[in-house]
């Protein structure tokens, strides 16, 4: 189930024309790849405004269910989603309710056009896909680049332009 799904006046974003060129790209690709494979995989959430970020943070917080947290970054610029170098990916069928199995399928699909799985990390993010030379998290140099370049400068920082 989506982090922001109980709140209805917050939709996640889907268009594709937010992300960073080069990880749009990829995403395109690896996207077609895992459905010719059978994969069925949609991405389901592309740049997340501040609005959503707060939205997540307060599950498991001070919005319960669920009792567990979902994020633990409080801004949008402590996320690749705040940039637009991550998405989230699910399956168009069966949209949350897949196997570790079947995000593995789609994370080589992800991994062919260079970018990184949330499945690897010690806290784990199966549907989150973002660009690979980011590092799991943003950094203060990627929020610092933000507030003086925009977007573009932390495109250019990490080769996504």
């Amino acid at each position: 189930m989506s982090a922001g799904a109980t709140n209805t006046t917050l939709a996640p974003n889907r268009a594709f024309e937010v992300l960073a060129p080069k990880f749009r790209i990829a995403v395109e690709r690896a996207i077609r790849a895992a459905n010719e494979k059978g994969l069925d995989a949609i991405v389901y959430e592309t740049y997340r405004s501040q609005q959503l970020q707060e939205a997540y943070y307060a599950r498991g917080r001070t919005q319960v269910p669920p009792v567990s947290t979902v994020t633990n970054a409080r801004s949008n610029l402590y996320s690749w989603h705040g940039y637009g170098l991550a998405v989230d990916v699910i399956s168009k069928a069966k949209q949350w309710d897949v196997s570790p199995a079947w995000y593995e399928g789609v994370a080589a699909c992800f991994r062919a056009e260079g970018c990184r799985w949330g499945g690897e990390w010690r806290m784990k993010d199966l549907p989150h896909f973002q660009w690979g030379p980011c590092k799991p998290s943003p950094s203060d140099v990627a929020r610092q680049l933000y507030a003086t370049g925009g977007l573009q400068a932390v495109w250019d920082a990490v080769g996504a332009s």
